[in-house]
Parts: C-alpha cells; structure tokens; sequence
C-alpha cells in the first residue's frame, strides 16, 4: 500500500497537524485554516447483498464509545480512498473484501441537519462504499469489540449507532428497494422522501 513517506514537519519544525488544533491544514505558504478532512465507511454485505456488518465500538473511544457502526475512518496521508476502505473493513472486522466488490456509494458532505451527517462536529467529507465480505482473515483490532451482521428487520435503535450511520444504512435499503439511478448519490442534494424509506428516521 501506497503512503507519503515524506517530512510529517513544517520548515520550523512545527507538525504539519498541531495536535491543538487538529482540523486545520498546513500549507507552504502559510496557509492555515479549518478544512474539512476525508473519511470513509463501508457497507460489508453477506452473500444476499442485503445484511450488512456492523462494529461495536470500544466504550472508551472518545467518539461515540460503545455505540455500533459502519467499519470506517480517517483517509491517512498518502492513501487512496480505496485503500482506506479496505484497510478499516479489514481492520475493524477481520474480514477482506472480494476483489472486484468494492463500489461507491454515496457522497456524504454538508451541515449535520441532513441525513447521514447527524454527529459529525467535525464536517468531514464521508465516501460511503459498498463490498462483498470475503473470508475472516484476520481479529478485529481494539478499536471496536466486536462485529454483527444486522438486516433491516433487526435494526439496533437510531440512537444505539454512531455517527448517522443508521441514516447511511437507510440509504442502502431504499437502494435496494428502487435503485439510485446514478452512483454514487449525494444525500445533501437529495430530498429525504428520495433518500430513505418512509418513516427511517422517525
């Protein structure tokens, strides 16, 4: 895998990220502002497509501790958007992805009034994937204590998932229900009653 590899420093020595001030980017020329930061998160779906997997996460995260979501993260300098989705899946569920299954799915961008943005104090650019699950090759890591396989009769309660996951994953069940014309969509351009089925977020 891919990564930058080069000086993590400012000319003065100064990390390129402060750690007190940890959204701002750092340009050569001294440009120093608030930016919104990528991340991304995947749909891992079974062999029918339509049970996705979910991590819980560790109850001493400072983000949302124990609650459940998507498999997902921050897009580390120097990796492709790709790459981060395969290496949080593979990370936070021990499962690969099948070669060729990995697709895009949404956009996620905006003000946390719109579906899939509630929690994200933060404003980061979210691209939400979708997979096949491929074999558990490996444990979880000690960010999440677990992974469940969740279908849409058995959702957890809205409020039992990180991260306006639980909006993201009405998104992919009103997909299958009648298919987004073009991938990947863009929730915040989008009117809930073309986003979500009837009374998702009730």
């Amino acid at each position: 895998m891919s990564r930058y590899e080069g000086e993590l420093l400012l000319p003065d020595g100064q990390p390129i990220v402060k750690p007190a001030d940890p959204h701002n980017c750092f340009f050569p020329t001294g440009w120093n502002e608030p930016y919104s930061h990528a991340a991304v998160a995947t749909l891992l779906l079974d062999e029918t497509g339509k049970i996705a997997a979910v991590v819980s996460r560790h109850p001493d995260e400072p983000a949302e501790g124990g609650k459940k979501c998507l498999p997902g993260g921050y897009v580390e300098l120097g990796q492709t958007l790709l790459e981060a989705a395969e290496t949080e899946t593979l990370q936070e569920t021990g499962h690969s992805i099948v070669p060729g299954t990995l697709r895009s799915f949404a956009i996620l961008d905006g003000p946390v009034s719109l579906p899939g943005r509630r929690n994200e104090h933060d404003l980061n650019i979210v691209m939400v994937f979708s997979a096949r699950a491929g074999k558990k090759v490996q444990e979880h890591d000690d960010e999440v204590t677990g992974m469940s396989w969740i279908d849409r009769d058995a959702m957890p309660p809205k409020e039992h998932i990180a991260f306006g996951h639980y909006a993201i994953m009405g998104m992919w069940f009103r997909h299958l229900e009648q298919p987004f014309e073009n991938l990947p969509i863009f929730p915040s351009g989008m009117p809930a009653d073309r986003l979500l089925p009837a009374g998702w977020l009730d």
